[in-house]
């Protein structure tokens, strides 16, 4: 129970932080090009490539299953 909890809460924190990066980087696009229409696939690039970058630290950091009794 407490485990499955702890991955709904890590889950949740990832989203968020792909969130908060994307609303940044959409700001920072504003910031620079103006009011255009690119803001909004700027920030959808940057919250890809924060899941990208998220999903790659999360199999970096998995540990292999252990082998199977045989």
């Amino acid at each position: 129970m407490v485990s499955t909890l702890r991955l709904y809460y890590e889950a949740f924190i990832a989203i968020a932080l792909m969130a908060v990066v994307a609303i940044i980087c959409g700001f920072i696009a504003a910031a620079i090009i103006g009011g255009s229409p690119p803001n909004f696939p700027v920030a959808a690039l940057a919250f890809l490539v924060t899941g990208a970058f998220l999903l790659f630290r999360l199999w970096r950091n998995s540990r292999p299953s252990a082998l199977p009794l045989g």
